[in-house]
């Protein structure tokens, strides 16, 4: 247990920098399933707990995110200080209303053909390269341009100004902070000039009747939540799905017979290794969890990766199984603040997924270990995921990426 221990507070977040960060998590369920981790944080990590947390209106939003980056002053400050995660109440339900508008099950299913036609792309760019006998990384070829052409559509960028102006922000070297820091101003600078493009930073930026209106600083603050959640989360439920299923070809034997399988496998990956792996509330009163009596103000973060794991929740929760029933998954958060990009991003995976796993004419084999990104404490996600790609021997010449459905 000694090796596992976390340092104070919100060093809880160094946990997930692990190669493994399961093994410390499920050391920590075990041992103190409500951990006081001092500087008035406490880290819940058993799924009827996170569970309740979540559903309990009596709690607010939590300070988690801004502190994980270390955020104390600056636009990026001030931007997470109103984005969605961090209101509670009436502003809540005003900004939330405000940006659902674009993310109902109208609009996001609306988008499948967009979805679509860019994964064939990206698949057939995949195939050219791997019989050329190219090496491929799947993050780049496909993980993350998915969802970033995805994102750059919604919001109307122009391909050159997000290649020049938006990537290299979210690409940011120099870690997470920044990166927050530079597409606030960013998005800030389009506002100012007037130089909004006709997408969804418009839209966020149209008053609504009975909602009425987001500040400009919630309009730059939901606007650079939104494409950082799009790109990092999206990227790694794909990513980390096709791992999974590389380390377990019977799998995608079973899908390329019945692809509809496909939708378990999104779900498990979801559950066994989540994008998203954290969230956070504020004590909205005095409690006392498992014996741990919490004050009312404290920061409760709530370990969806680790309850997703809980043996008491899910049998033999270490194993990867696409067919397991998954009631009561936490990966997108839960009650007020459940992720408003929850359909999409299953929609993404899914079709990335099929047309390369089954439409593709292709066999993928790892060639390194798994390489997981560090800058973004809050999200796991695959750095790089090279692989040596082949023709399949079941493959038939008859039907492109684009028809596998």
């Amino acid at each position: 247990m000694a090796a596992t221990q976390p340092g104070p507070g919100w060093s809880l977040y160094d946990i997930a920098s692990r190669d493994d960060p399961h093994a410390a998590w499920r050391a920590i369920r075990e041992g103190s399933p409500v951990l006081d981790a001092g500087d008035g944080v406490f880290f819940v990590t058993r799924w009827d707990l996170v569970d309740g947390i979540l559903r309990d209106a009596r709690h607010g939003a939590g300070r988690g995110v801004a502190a994980s980056f270390g955020a104390t002053e600056g636009l990026a400050s001030d931007a997470m200080s109103v984005w969605l995660m961090s209101l509670d109440g009436p502003d809540h339900r005003r900004a939330r209303g405000l940006v659902r508008r674009e993310f109902t099950p109208r609009r996001v299913e609306a988008l499948r053909p967009f979805v679509e036609a860019t994964t064939d792309s990206l698949v057939a760019a995949i195939e050219t390269r791997a019989h050329a006998g190219e090496p491929i990384d799947l993050i780049a070829a496909l993980a993350a341009p998915l969802p970033s052409e995805v994102i750059r559509s919604l919001f109307g960028i122009a391909p050159d100004a997000w290649q020049t102006e938006v990537l290299p922000r979210v690409h940011d070297s120099a870690g997470g902070l920044d990166m927050i820091e530079g597409l606030a101003r960013h998005f800030d600078a389009l506002l100012e000039r007037d130089r909004i493009p006709d997408g969804l930073l418009a839209q966020l930026c149209v008053p609504d009747p009975e909602l009425g209106a987001l500040s400009r600083l919630e309009v730059v603050a939901n606007a650079v939540l939104l494409v950082t959640a799009a790109i990092d989360t999206t990227a790694g439920l794909i990513g980390n799905a096709i791992s999974c299923l590389l380390d377990r070809p019977e799998i995608v034997t079973a899908v390329r017979s019945e692809p509809a399988r496909l939708d378990g496998v999104v779900e498990e990956t979801l559950r066994y290794e989540p994008p998203a792996l954290s969230c956070t509330r504020t004590a909205g009163c005095d409690l006392v969890l498992e014996g741990v009596p919490i004050a009312r103000g404290s920061q409760l973060l709530l370990g969806l990766a680790a309850a997703n794991r809980d043996p008491g929740r899910y049998a033999e929760p270490d194993r990867f199984d696409p067919e397991r029933a998954l009631p009561g998954l936490l990966s997108f958060g839960g009650g007020r603040h459940h992720c408003l990009g929850a359909a999409l991003a299953r929609m993404e995976a899914r079709v990335a997924l099929e047309r390369l796993l089954v439409g593709s004419g292709l066999d993928f084999e790892r060639v390194e270990p798994p390489r997981w990104q560090t800058r973004n404490p809050t999200v796991r996600a695959l750095e790089r995921l090279p692989v040596q790609a082949k023709k399949r021997r079941d493959a038939t010449p008859a039907s492109p990426a684009g028809n596998g459905r």
